[in-house]
């Protein structure tokens, strides 16, 4: 924020010409942010979350195995249609009036036979009413 007003300082301060309307101060400025900008966007590394990592993680935040872990899934199968599902819960947040169950829900079909999918983040009513799947059973 400092090198911006140091920019816009040095703008007003400079006496315009016609070769050079902006001072360098300026784009020198703007070169360094956009190099920090390209820094922070950089695509992370990842690392898998396998048991040694969720032990690691219980001990730092000196929880259990029942708090800290991985999540788990269901998988469904339509007994009507060639459909496969599957949910994973996302966690719980409050509306304004109520606890709210929310869950990724990814669905399959299996007689395309080609890489197709859909994916949607639905509350625990939507998943019984939309996709006539009860998790908590």
């Amino acid at each position: 924020m400092n090198e911006i007003r140091q920019v816009k300082d040095a703008v007003y301060e400079h006496k315009y010409d016609l070769d050079n309307v902006l001072p360098d101060e300026y784009w020198n400025a703007l070169s360094q942010s956009l190099e920090e900008v390209d820094q922070s966007y950089n695509t992370p590394d990842w690392d898998e979350m396998d048991s040694n990592y969720y032990h690691q993680l219980r001990e730092r935040l000196n929880k259990g195995e029942d708090e800290v872990g991985p999540r788990n899934f269901k998988q469904y199968q339509s007994t009507e249609l060639p459909i496969q599902s599957i949910v994973i819960p996302a966690g719980r947040q409050h509306d304004g009036k109520k606890m709210v169950a929310y869950y990724h829900i990814i669905v399959e079909d299996m007689e395309l036979g080609e890489c197709n999918g859909y994916y949607q983040l639905v509350t625990e009513e939507q998943l019984e009413k939309e996709f006539n799947i009860k998790y908590n059973n």
